[in-house]
C-alpha cells in the first residue's frame, strides 16, 4: 500500500443503490441517484474541475429517502437527502465552497 498521488479538494458521494420494489425502505436512491451522478460528472468535466472535485457513485449511505437520493460532501461531512438532478449545480457549488471554521 502507498499513498495516492492525486488528492481532490472535495468529493461528492452519490447513492445509486436500487432496492427491490417490495423493500420496506423503498429508497429513491436507485431512481434518482444515477441521473444526479451522471449530471455531476458532466458538470465537473465541463467546468474543468474534475481533478479537484471527484464524483463517486456509492451503495447505501445509511440515509434512505423515499424521494431523491442521499449525497455526502467530503471533507465537509455534510449528509444530504432528497437530492435530485436539478440540485446538481448547487451541490457542486457547495462542494467547492470552503468549509466554515468550527
Amino acid at each position: 500500500m502507498r499513498p495516492a498521488g492525486a488528492r481532490p479538494i472535495a468529493q461528492v458521494f452519490v447513492c445509486t443503490h436500487a432496492r427491490r420494489p417490495d423493500d420496506p425502505l423503498r429508497s429513491g436512491c436507485g431512481a434518482a441517484g444515477p441521473a444526479l451522478f451522471a449530471t455531476l460528472k458532466r458538470l465537473v468535466i465541463d467546468g474543468g474541475v474534475a481533478s479537484r472535485v471527484w464524483v463517486t457513485a456509492t451503495g447505501c449511505q445509511g440515509h434512505c429517502p423515499r424521494e431523491g437520493c442521499a449525497v455526502t460532501l467530503y471533507p465537509k461531512n455534510e449528509h444530504l437527502v432528497e437530492a435530485a438532478e436539478p440540485d446538481a449545480r448547487e451541490l457542486l457549488r457547495a462542494a467547492l465552497t470552503p468549509r466554515a471554521p468550527t
